[in-house]
C-alpha cells in the first residue's frame, strides 16, 4: 500500500473525528445552556426573579438565522468543491489509519470545542 494513501487515510479520519468531537463538545454546551433558561423559567415562575423574554427571544431568533444561512453557504460551497472534483473522492488506505485517525481528531476536537 503506498505510503500517500496511508496519510490521506489517517488525515481524513482525523479530519472527521476532530469535527464530531467539536461538535460533540459544542452539544453539550447547548445542553447546558437548557438547563440554564431551565431554571430560569422556574425562579421567573416562582416570581423570583423577572426575565425580559422577548429580548431573549429577538437575539436567540437572529443568531440562528446568522448560523443557519453560514451553515447553508457552507454546505453549497462544498457540494460545488465535490461537484468540481468528482473524480478525486476514492476509498483507499487502511482502516487502522482512518480509526488511529478519527480517535486522535476525536480527542482534539473535543478539547477544543
Amino acid at each position: 500500500m503506498p505510503v500517500d494513501d496511508l496519510l490521506f487515510s489517517a488525515g481524513g479520519g482525523f479530519l472527521f473525528g476532530a469535527l464530531a468531537g467539536y461538535a460533540i463538545k459544542k452539544v453539550m454546551k447547548i445542553v447546558v445552556v437548557g438547563l440554564f433558561v431551565a431554571g430560569l423559567t422556574y425562579l421567573s415562575y416562582k416570581g423570583w426573579i423577572e426575565v425580559k423574554w422577548m429580548e431573549i427571544e429577538n437575539a436567540t431568533r437572529t443568531t440562528l438565522r446568522s448560523v443557519v444561512g453560514q451553515a447553508v453557504d457552507a454546505l453549497n460551497n462544498t457540494a460545488s468543491q465535490f461537484e468540481t472534483h468528482s473524480s478525486t473522492i476514492t476509498t483507499s488506505g487502511s482502516p487502522i489509519a482512518v480509526g488511529l485517525g478519527f480517535a486522535l481528531g476525536l480527542m482534539i476536537g473535543f478539547k477544543r470545542g
